[in-house]
């Protein structure tokens, strides 16, 4: 997201008489060029590498069979899909002032839909995940007959497909036109201003109260559980995942929710803004919570690494650090190194 108004608008231009700030500009805030510019090559490197590493740990023999393990491989591409569609068009126009979004007409439609669907597809594999942790937690003995991989793979699929009818749209409502990628024809402007409250709700709002939920629920029940002394040593082996997702969907929240909020009352900002010191501190802040929340698609390996026993295990046996990881599982009571048990897919 390049304007506060509108994602849509080029990062030169105002469109529709849209009061935006241009974030990219050096003149603007060289603060803001810099956060933009660097926060960027930082976040792509580490995005890069860590999707990467842990696409590849997924795909091992033995965590490839387990369910949550196929939804963290699609999260780990379309992670890598979200930083690469945002990092290219910003990295250009900072090093040569092209924006590659007007460089045709279908350069603006295909860059303007995939900014949208790989948002909201992201933000959908979560939601599934949560679902499938959530089913683990309250039906252990069942959650393999009903999360399958192939109903994983279905779920995913419905769930791709239904986002791409909801963002089909912009293959018709946006055009370029002197320079602005935007609804252009008047009859799509007032849809083009509703739209921007759909995809809050679909994006957002909807992912954000049902990962919540479901995550209030599992901690509720693991909480009873272990107070009741009535888990079972399915829910144990459980336990190491959901930590992880409950890790990851925090991290989520954390980082995507400041962005969420500015966006939704961007407008109301700018037009307060009174002078050209208002519009940087508002261009530096707005900068700041889009790096932010792009964090989220880049720092998954390392929570994985910091919260999942397994999948640390098979990243050291992939890079062939079987002697570290045993090291690091030796037991203080004994000097011979014994690896963990395999709790959970991850």
């Amino acid at each position: 997201m390049d304007t506060i108004t509108n994602s849509t608008t080029s990062p030169n231009e105002t469109g529709n008489n849209k009061a935006t700030i241009n974030v990219l500009d050096p003149n603007t805030s060289k603060l803001t060029f810099d956060i933009w510019l660097y926060g960027g090559i930082i976040l792509i490197v580490l995005g890069t590498i860590g999707n990467s590493l842990s696409l590849a740990v997924m795909m091992r023999k033995n965590l490839r069979r387990h369910t949550t393990a196929l939804y963290l491989m699609v999260l780990a591409v379309v992670d890598t899909a979200v930083l690469y569609n945002w990092f290219v068009r910003n990295w250009t126009y900072a090093v040569s002032g092209i924006d590659t979004r007007l460089l045709s007409v279908a350069s603006c439609k295909i860059h303007t839909f995939c900014s949208y669907f790989f948002v909201d597809f992201e933000s959908w594999i979560l939601v599934l995940v949560s679902f499938e942790r959530l089913f683990a937690v309250f039906a252990p003995h069942r959650v393999r007959n009903i999360f399958t991989k192939k109903s994983a793979i279905i779920q995913i699929t419905a769930t791709g497909v239904f986002l791409v009818i909801v963002n089909l749209h912009f293959f018709w409502t946006q055009d370029l036109e002197n320079g602005v990628c935007d609804a252009i024809e008047r009859r799509y402007m007032y849809f083009s201003r509703v739209w921007n409250w759909i995809d809050f709700v679909i994006c957002s709002f909807a992912p954000f109260a049902i990962m919540l939920s479901s995550n209030v629920a599992i901690i509720t029940r693991l909480v009873c559980l272990q107070k009741t002394k009535k888990q079972s040593s399915t829910n144990k082996r459980n336990n190491t995942m959901t930590l992880t997702l409950i890790i990851v969907t925090f991290v989520f929240f954390l980082t995507t929710g400041p962005l969420t909020v500015l966006v939704s009352t961007g407008y109301y900002w700018v037009q307060r803004a009174n002078s050209n010191a208002e519009l940087k501190t508002l261009s530096v802040i707005w900068a700041s919570f889009n790096i932010l929340a792009y964090v989220n698609n880049a720092v998954n390996f390392i929570l994985y690494c910091l919260s999942a026993p397994n999948f640390r295990k098979e990243l050291a046996e992939m890079l062939h650090l079987e002697k570290c990881w045993k090291k690091i599982r030796v037991e203080p009571s004994s000097n011979t190194a014994t690896v963990a048990p395999v709790q959970s897919s991850l």
